[in-house]
């Protein structure tokens, strides 16, 4: 498997499409500090339990990575499952006597990979521009750590890990298309997240979606429950897992 690793990540390191992905969140990572900053706009929906202020806007540029990186992580899959799918690529490393099991997860560690890089982009920037451009010192070690990687797991398993299933399941089709309006439809669950959820069914699957954590999670001090978060995107990324292997075994190969 790590020949196809190798090969994958080769690839993505050609592709111009990579790069211009971290440029943009990089790019984003400026926006979403310095714009909260320079252009404060802080209103909230009414009903809303967060109150947004100068003083503590900065604190949540990070987790605005929730609204920017599923869509380059899913944009990466579909582009790479597209070309491996209409380019023969899949069929001919099953001849080369590489298993499907290899298959699935080279991509899937090569793609997550690539989501690693762009979220690093992003919040390496958010935060530099945060502290070094406006002073901001509300973030504390642990919680950036904790924060960011429940953050991440979550990305991996509803952008990266649920659009190469779909993008299995399609085997070739318009792929990008689709995976990009599903990470689209993701992003409304962000107003889940400006509303308190005292019913726990509710919370329990707002903590599914890395979107309607945007308001939820905190840099300076670890938040409550955050190990929900961590348990649910485990499990999740699991049966995705499951799922998408079980079918990438039985599917035809053109």
């Amino acid at each position: 498997m790590s020949k196809l690793i190798n090969v994958n990540i080769h690839e993505l390191l050609k592709n111009k499409f990579f790069y211009l992905i971290n440029l943009i969140c990089i790019g984003a990572g400026v926006l979403f500090s310095a714009g909260f900053v320079l252009f404060p706009n802080f209103n909230m929906p009414e009903g809303s339990d967060l109150v947004l202020t100068s003083e503590n806007i900065l604190g949540f540029s990070p987790s605005f990575a929730s609204i920017v990186i599923p869509f380059a992580a899913s944009a990466t899959v579909a582009i790479m499952l597209e070309s491996q799918y209409n380019h023969g690529t899949i069929r001919n490393r099953l001849i080369s006597g590489h298993t499907r099991t290899e298959m699935f997860f080279s991509n899937l560690i090569t793609m997550s990979v690539a989501a690693f890089i762009y979220f690093l982009c992003y919040e390496v920037t958010v935060i530099s521009v945060a502290v070094l451009a406006f002073g901001y010192d509300g973030y504390k070690a642990e919680a950036v750590l904790v924060s960011l990687l429940a953050l991440y797991l979550m990305i991996i398993a509803t952008g990266t890990l649920l659009s190469l299933v779909i993008g299995n399941f399609m085997s070739g089709g318009k792929i990008t298309i689709v995976v990009l309006v599903v990470q689209y439809l993701l992003n409304i669950s962000l107003v889940l997240g400006m509303f308190k959820k005292d019913n726990e069914i509710l919370d329990l699957i707002s903590r599914i979606f890395p979107q309607s954590n945007t308001f939820t999670f905190s840099y300076g001090v670890v938040a409550d429950g955050i190990e929900k978060n961590f348990i649910i995107s485990l499990v999740l990324i699991v049966i995705l897992c499951g799922v998408g292997l079980f079918h990438f075994k039985k599917c035809d190969i053109k």
